[in-house]
């Protein structure tokens, strides 16, 4: 019988230490001594180039009485002398009128020839005059021959010593790294095959060796090291339930394991509600605490057959895996949100644990089995949603929700690049002449498959999409070409609100965005009014403070949306440049018959006075809201009982109307789509 084969991985350690090391050392090598080489040419090429030049001067001086006095044959004696150096091409002297009077050597050598010229000065003690110059031609053939010649001499040395060094290391990383390695890799081959422990042979007393007997060592002490980790790798190690691998593995064998392929499989998806408050509060060992005990309790709540799995944080799964309908799987799950919500002792103090609870129940049969985790997962998402604490079962209507907000979701990029959002309108007033002071921007979806969709469905996917900044701008470059159009129809004084999200008060460029956008439209910034909310203030004070600034600067108008639903009072607000609060329409609808909100209105206004800010109230439906608001001080609203948000289309034809004297405020504008708050 054969034995098993040596593994090969050590020659390839041995080689790849080589090819990684051997042609870095040769290139060193190489580079050192061809700087070296270099360095040495240059010099030489300097010295050479101040030879020739001495080599100029002190002939223009031999020749410099010879040349005034038409001697030429002492010139041209002079010139033959200096040939003898190999690195002169040809020499010429020329009179003061510029005339070659002697030459020596060939004009032309067919090399590239570098030139000296000095000039030649005659002196006789009464007189001083330049009889001439002389010029040297001269080559740097010989210094580039002799280097290049020691530039290969150098390459086969260097080829050759690096040829050596490899063989050198090849034996010497074969013995020392080669078999030390093949040795072990035999033994983890062999382990692998059967389970057993196979000592690594390596006798060597270095750091190969000392490897070797700690490896030999783990080996004789960790025999059932493979099933350990095998349980590790599919349970969680804190709770010691099944984890999310597990999970993917139970759902294959569910329909194989269940009594008829008509039995109901019932998933329980649970996630613990404000888990993290429970970290912060308590610390995080309290935290694995509160886990373990919650784990402790699922286990102890359902039956032998029933499988419970901990994905990871504070999300559980429970399987049972045989149920009668609907109802019984919804009873079980109610019993283990009653389990979990038993009070748990952290620290002395009594936490009450809360869960939601995601609920699936499918056939097992059903081609959809092994997406029950994503199916309990959408019930779970509508139940932390609405109603946190409780159950929710997965219907037709919940798949329905969550493949349309899916759709929409996915749609978005779609959306922007065929322009389907729509901006429309709704008119901003003066309660006392009912003249129209204002527009606001309000963004539609118009969808293909689900027609126009408001923006309280559809913001919350754009701003979990990244796509808060995209809308803004859209909205704005749609407001830009609505003052255009609002001043072609002759009202160059209605201004155009737009709501700023939170993150574009952090981005200081948007300002300069703004700016921009109103030039290319030819319209003023001071036309514009931004709209923000408390939240967004309180939450980014020094950013906020900067952008708003920036934005005041280029004339745009502040205005605080939404006020009194936020976190702070009016006078707290009072650090940052706002023009404009909007009473939120929370407290205008009870109005007049709440005394209670009255009240808290005529606070908004006396505050809002005092400061010197402008109030509009938001959501006036009925005449006898707008006279309250007026007999408080209010002068400026918005709502129904003047106008519904319209396409700019319909408020130009109705803002003509009005012009041309209907005492309606755009009320009768005739709706073109369905409406929305």
């Amino acid at each position: 019988m054969n034995g098993p084969a040596k593994p090969a991985p050590s020659r390839s350690v041995v080689r790849a230490m080589i090819w990684a090391t051997v042609p870095v050392l040769l290139l060193v090598q190489l580079l050192a001594s061809a700087g070296v080489e270099v360095s040495s040419f240059w010099s030489q090429i300097r010295q050479l180039d101040a030879r020739i030049a001495r080599v100029a001067e002190s002939r223009a001086q031999l020749i410099a009485e010879p040349l005034w006095k038409m001697r030429y044959d002492r010139v041209t004696g002079v010139l033959n002398e200096i040939m003898h150096d190999e690195t002169i091409a040809a020499a010429t002297v020329y009179d003061d009128t510029g005339v070659a009077i002697a030459r020596a050597g060939a004009s032309s050598s067919g090399q590239a020839l570098t030139e000296v010229s000095r000039p030649v000065n005659y002196s006789n003690g009464n007189m001083a005059v330049q009889a001439g110059r002389i010029v040297i031609a001269y080559s740097y053939a010989t210094l580039y021959a002799d280097t290049g010649s020691r530039l290969g001499l150098l390459l086969i040395v260097g080829l050759l010593a690096t040829l050596a060094t490899m063989i050198a290391m090849r034996i010497s990383a074969n013995v020392f790294i080669g078999k030390p390695l093949a040795a072990m890799m035999s033994a983890i081959q062999r382990s692998k095959q059967d389970g057993r422990a196979y000592p690594a042979d390596v006798k060597s007393s270095n750091e190969f060796g000392q490897l070797a007997s700690a490896f030999n060592a783990m080996q004789l002490t960790t025999s059932g090291a493979l099933d350990r980790l095998g349980h590790m790798a599919s349970h969680d190690p804190l709770t010691g339930l099944p984890n999310r691998r597990s999970l993917s593995e139970r759902l294959v064998t569910l329909s194989g394991d269940a009594g008829s392929p008509d039995a109901l499989i019932a998933f329980s998806f649970i996630d613990l509600d404000d888990f993290k408050g429970i970290n912060d509060t308590f610390g995080h060992d309290a935290g694995d605490k509160f886990l373990v005990h919650i784990s402790e309790r699922l286990r102890a709540t359902v039956e032998p057959e029933d499988w419970v799995a901990r994905l990871g944080g504070d999300e559980f799964v429970v399987i049972r895996p045989e149920v009668s309908n609907e109802a019984a799987a919804m009873a079980f799950a109610r019993q283990l949100l009653e389990a979990i919500s038993a009070p748990i002792l952290l620290h002395d103090k009594q936490v009450v644990p809360r869960a939601s609870i995601g609920l699936a129940v499918r056939c097992a049969d059903d081609p959809e089995l092994s997406h029950l985790p994503a199916l309990a997962d959408i019930a779970l998402y509508h139940a932390k949603s609405k109603a946190p604490g409780t159950v929710a079962v997965l219907d037709e209507a919940l798949q329905r929700h969550y493949r349309r907000r899916r759709d929409l979701e996915l749609a978005i990029p779609t959306g922007f690049a065929e322009q389907q959002f729509e901006v429309w309108y709704q008119s901003q007033v003066d309660m006392m002449s009912e003249e129209v002071i204002g527009l606001e921007a309000l963004i539609r979806w118009r969808h293909c498959e689900y027609g126009v969709i408001g923006p309280g469905e559809f913001l919350p996917l754009i701003e979990r999409s990244g796509n808060n900044a995209r809308l803004t701008r859209y909205v704005l470059t749609d407001a830009c070409r609505a003052l255009q159009q609002l001043a072609a129809a002759g009202k160059p004084h209605i201004r155009i609100a737009l709501n700023l999200p939170p993150s574009e008060l952090a981005d200081h460029s948007f300002a300069a965005e703004l700016r921009d956008t109103c030039n290319r439209f030819d319209v003023e910034a001071s036309s514009l009014e931004l709209e923000i909310t408390e939240g967004s203030l309180i939450n980014n004070i020094a950013s906020a403070s900067d952008t708003l600034r920036r934005l005041r600067r280029l004339g745009a108008t502040i205005a605080l949306d939404d006020f009194g639903t936020g976190y702070s009072s009016l006078a707290h607000l009072r650090r940052f440049p706002l023009d404009k609060v909007k009473i939120d329409k929370a407290f205008i609808r009870e109005i007049p018959d709440s005394a209670e909100d009255k009240a808290i209105v005529g606070v908004i206004a006396s505050l809002a006075g005092t400061l010197g800010l402008t109030l509009i109230a938001e959501g006036i439906e009925r005449a006898e809201q707008a006279q309250a608001m007026r007999e408080m001080g209010v002068r400026l609203g918005q709502g129904f009982l003047y106008h519904k948000p319209q396409p700019l289309d319909a408020v130009l034809r109705g803002l003509a109307e009005t012009g041309s004297g209907d005492d309606r405020v755009l009320a009768d504008c005739p709706s073109i789509a369905p409406e929305f708050a």
